[in-house]
């Protein structure tokens, strides 16, 4: 697949572009090139909450500037050459962001929902989209790509699976590769009990409702997360099975500790209030005789 926005708007900044795919909900050609598109918003609403254009230059856009930052201080370049996937693509929303700065044939995003990967193949004219199975291994060869970014999925996946997912992405990743993820954080646990103690809040979000009574004692998990242990409910049975898919808490002493024993742990940023916590881990390692050696 061709990708006639990076030959036509390579180079442009990250801001004129973020206002490009924003006019592009209005205008689906722009100076004659075919542009990424949007679902409609009731399926905005109930895959990601987000709803409309607009909202690109919050949590989408706010978190690719936050991957590019991350991308500059470990010495990644985005350049021609650079290949990205996008792990939990969603409907596109966030790999449209690198449109411009590659071609098409170096943008991959995975999905565990086929009918997600069905609609980037609908609405968006640039990039490579694969159902991938919930647990690993992927069809990728080994040392493939220089980034791989996840928003909202270390949120929702068991400790096993997570494990199971960072240790592939040992294996895809170039040396020297960068994974750039989020989380529910300490935050997280302050948003359950708030919910917990108005009732009248749950009516707001069918999801609500389940946290609300998931993470119960308060106080326990409060515990366990304080102890570095990794927090795990099964909230959305419904949608994706409880045995890997729920709703996950993953604090900095077991990405060290536990993700720690496959990529070399960079970063934890907390956030604030209910942005999700960003963990950042390289492949900056090597095996000699069965150890790990950081380089």
């Amino acid at each position: 697949m061709s990708n006639a926005i990076f030959e036509k708007f390579n180079g442009m900044s990250d801001e004129e572009f973020v206002e490009l795919l924003i006019r592009a909900d209005r205008e689906p050609i722009i100076d004659g090139i075919k542009m990424p598109g949007f679902p409609d918003i009731e399926f905005q609403k109930n895959s990601v909450g987000s709803r409309g254009a607009e909202d690109l230059k919050y949590e989408a856009y706010s978190f690719i500037r936050l991957v590019k930052e991350y991308m500059a201080k470990y010495g990644i370049e985005i350049h021609k050459e650079t290949k990205i996937l996008d792990f939990g693509v969603g409907w596109g929303r966030m790999i449209r962001f690198f449109f411009k700065d590659m071609p098409s044939d170096n943008i991959f995003g995975i999905d565990a929902w086929a009918f997600m990967i069905e609609k980037c193949k609908e609405i968006l004219p640039a990039g490579n989209y694969f159902i991938s199975n919930p647990c690993p291994p992927v069809d990728f060869d080994d040392n493939v790509f220089d980034v791989i970014y996840a928003y909202s999925v270390f949120s929702h996946l068991r400790a096993d699976a997570a494990e199971l997912w960072i240790k592939e992405f040992s294996r895809i990743l170039k040396p020297n590769g960068l994974v750039v993820a989020t989380t529910e954080g300490e935050h997280f646990l302050d948003f359950c009990e708030t919910l917990q103690n108005n009732p009248e809040q749950l009516k707001e979000h069918y999801w609500y409702s389940l946290i609300a009574k998931a993470f119960q004692p308060i106080e326990t998990f409060r515990k366990k997360y304080a102890d570095g242990e990794f927090l795990y409910v099964p909230t959305l049975e419904e949608s994706l099975p409880g045995s890997f898919y729920g709703d996950a808490v993953i604090p900095e002493a077991y990405i060290k500790g536990v993700f720690g024993k496959y990529l070399m742990f960079r970063d934890f940023n907390q956030g604030e209030n209910r942005s999700q916590a960003v963990f950042v881990l390289q492949n900056n390692k090597s095996f000699i005789n069965g150890e790990v050696f950081y380089g």
